[in-house]
Formats: C-alpha cells, structure tokens, sequence
C-alpha cells in the first residue's frame, strides 16, 4: 500500500519554519496573483488569468524541495 500523497513532501516543523521564512517575499505576490485570478474572471481564458498562481506554485514546490533534500544552496 502506497501512504505517500501525491507529490506531497513530509517536512518536520524546523523545515516548515525554515520554508515559512524563505519565502515570505512571497506572500504579497501570493496575494496578487490571487486578486488578478478572481478580478479578471469571466474575462480572460483561464490558462492566462491563472498563470501568475502557477509560477507562485511553481516556486513554492522547488523551494520545498530543495529544503526538504537537505539542499541549502541560493540560486
């Protein structure tokens, strides 16, 4: 039997913490990208509207993965 869930990475709660700080950049443009997808609704085709929510997601996955590796290298 499987237990993993999806691509879902198990982190203890130091790595959640480490991850929480490494990105808080990020929130404010988590936020936007939100905004733009709800504000813009009915209006653009999906694909687009929803884009800037996509790299958000994108770069929130690669950051948990490198921590979750054990990776500490900065890009």
């Amino acid at each position: 039997m499987n237990t993993n869930q999806g691509s879902a990475i198990m982190m203890n709660s130091h790595q959640q913490k480490e991850l929480l700080e490494a990105t808080a950049w990020l929130r404010p443009v988590t936020r936007w990208a939100a905004a733009f997808s709800i504000r813009w609704s009915g209006v653009l085709p999906s694909g687009i509207r929803n884009l800037p929510l996509k790299i958000v997601k994108r770069i929130l996955a690669n950051y948990q993965t490198r921590m979750s590796s054990g990776c500490k290298t900065q890009r």
